[in-house]
């Protein structure tokens, strides 16, 4: 079978000793108020590789505030020069926020009001606000920031922020923000010669031929492990390029050697589908940190994390279903009956859309009304109405109207009146945070038509792209916007894709979906779907 164009290498950046890589490292330890055993160890590991990488590096431990001033302003200047395509700031320290501002804490700061913390330290925005002057001159770079700087205490007694640890940032386009631990929680200094976090950041980044992002994915994973869930490093990008800091010299792969590597990781993933062991899905995500199932794997790992200590074995609770003739009554359009802490789920951070877990948990009697209409006509074509018949568990499987729709625990699609897949479709997230970037791979036997019978490999590139307001008949809600395009590849004939999807944290289903289809110049499908009304009884966000 074919491979679907989106499978390809995309556009590549990487380190190069000719100039076209910067860095600023620094590491801050000798606070007075508050010594710090690992940062500079750790700034000193994080030059060494960066220099390994052909960067220029600018290397400062136990910098004052005016040496961290003069050393930013250096490489903002690198940074805005035309030379310069990958710019990385990596800082090890003390930190702290105020009014949803991050600050790095020279050595000398003596910090004992707000007013003192804004006057003394280093807001991140002076690190930032270069590399945005840069893409205003309209320059292809890529920034990668770095901050391990979350550890508790920063100031000793005498000053207690707010908040512990730093405040989420969207990252701007063309830039990755990667964070010690997740916004607000503290990040633990370590008792070895380098801190939890850069111990494993700099052994993934070493690996030849990875990208950042598959990197970071593993460091998450490690030090999640390792501190028992206390500490889980998190990242917001908005790439628009593969990034690698040593990139391994290959042989561009054949579609032959491609078409390998996905039959190794579909058999792992059928090895491991019905698994309840953590390290099955462990082992999983080391190995394909962006694979096609990558998603649901990481939701199946944070359920098996979760419920690791309770007595009550999870295989132990028995699918629920209802019978055909015990159906609740027919929801009304424009009902919208949704758990509290759905429309809870928003951000107040001026400064980012928020990251919040897909929160989807499905009850029996769960009902939702769609209407789908032509997009580029408006003309409705059916209403119809999805009620959850069966929820199993254990077999990661919601069965609607008694079978005749089944998607997985997250919501993907697994068999509809049209087509049987082999493996959930993986166009939703374990969590929902703009920026986020992952594939999808199946394989369709359709179920009607004159392609009865036909396999079809369906492949997405997936993002959310933004967060924003959208009112359907069902009501207005702040939903992410994910987008997919790809290619459904048959072997008579391929068809494009191109699919938006609102989704909303802990709602059950999309609030809306657009979905074109093309077959060379003909369009094959162009559909407008919208929520109408909802009865749902539960979500798996936390109260």
């Amino acid at each position: 079978m074919a491979i679907a164009p989106c499978l390809l290498p995309s556009r590549l950046l990487w380190a190069a000793a000719d100039g076209a890589q910067t860095a600023l490292v620094i590491g801050n330890a000798a606070y007075p108020q508050s010594l710090l055993v690992n940062p500079t160890n750790d700034a000193k590991a994080m030059h060494t590789l960066l220099d390994n990488a052909g960067f220029s590096v600018d290397l400062q431990l136990d910098a004052s505030r005016t040496t961290m001033l003069e050393a930013i302003e250096r490489f903002g200047k690198r940074v805005q020069s035309s030379d310069t395509k990958l710019a990385v700031f990596y800082y090890a320290g003390h930190g702290a926020q105020l009014d949803w501002r991050n600050y790095l804490l020279p050595v000398n700061a003596a910090v004992s009001s707000a007013a003192a913390l804004k006057a003394d330290c280093i807001e991140l925005g002076q690190v930032l606000d270069h590399f945005v002057l840069a893409q205003r001159k309209g320059a292809e770079k890529t920034f990668v920031v770095i901050l391990d700087a979350c550890r508790d205490n920063p100031f000793g007694t005498a000053y207690k922020p707010q908040n512990k640890g730093l405040s989420q940032f969207d990252a701007p386009v063309g830039s990755l923000l990667a964070y010690a631990t997740a916004p607000g929680n503290v990040a633990f200094d370590g008792t070895r010669k380098n801190g939890l976090y850069t111990e494993n950041l700099v052994e993934e980044l070493s690996r030849p031929g990875v990208r950042i992002e598959d990197a970071l994915k593993r460091v998450r994973l490690n030090v999640r492990l390792a501190s028992g869930g206390e500490q889980i490093p998190w990242e917001s990008t908005s790439l628009e390029s593969d990034v690698f800091i040593f990139l391994r010299a290959a042989p561009k792969l054949s579609e032959e050697e491609v078409e390998r590597q996905v039959e190794e990781e579909v058999a792992h993933w059928n090895r491991i589908k019905t698994s309840r062991r953590a390290e099955d899905w462990i082992e999983y995500l080391r190995k394909y940190p962006n694979g096609r199932f990558s998603e649901i794997a990481q939701a199946r790992l944070n359920a098996l994390l979760g419920t690791q200590g309770q007595r009550q074995s999870h295989s132990a609770v028995k699918p629920k279903r209802i019978s055909p003739g015990a159906e609740q009554a027919d929801l009304a359009e424009g009902e919208a009956l949704v758990p509290v802490e759905t429309l809870a789920a928003v951000s107040h951070n001026p400064y980012s859309a928020g990251r919040f877990p897909l929160g989807r948990k499905f009850t029996v009697g769960d009902s939702y009304i769609l209407r789908s209409s032509d997009l580029l006509t408006g003309s409705v074509k059916n209403t119809f109405q999805n009620r959850v018949t069966r929820v199993d568990e254990d077999n990661d499987r919601v069965e609607m109207n008694h079978g005749k729709l089944v998607v997985d625990l997250m919501g993907n699609a697994v068999e509809n009146r049209d087509n049987v897949a082999d493996v959930p479709q993986q166009l939703f997230p374990a969590e929902l945070q703009v920026g986020k970037r992952w594939t999808s791979l199946n394989n369709v036997v359709m179920k009607i038509g004159r392609s009865a019978g036909e396999t079809k490999r369906v492949t997405m590139d997936v993002s959310i792209q933004a967060r924003e307001k959208i009112r359907v008949p069902a009501g207005e809600y702040n939903a992410f916007r994910i987008v997919a395009s790809g290619w459904s590849v048959g072997d008579r004939n391929a068809t494009k894709i191109e699919v938006k999807l609102w989704v909303v944290p802990g709602i059950n289903v999309f609030i809306r979906r657009e979905r074109i289809k093309q077959r060379g110049n003909r369009l094959v499908e162009s559909d407008l779907t919208e929520l109408v009304a909802i009865r749902q009884a539960a979500s798996g966000l936390a109260g």
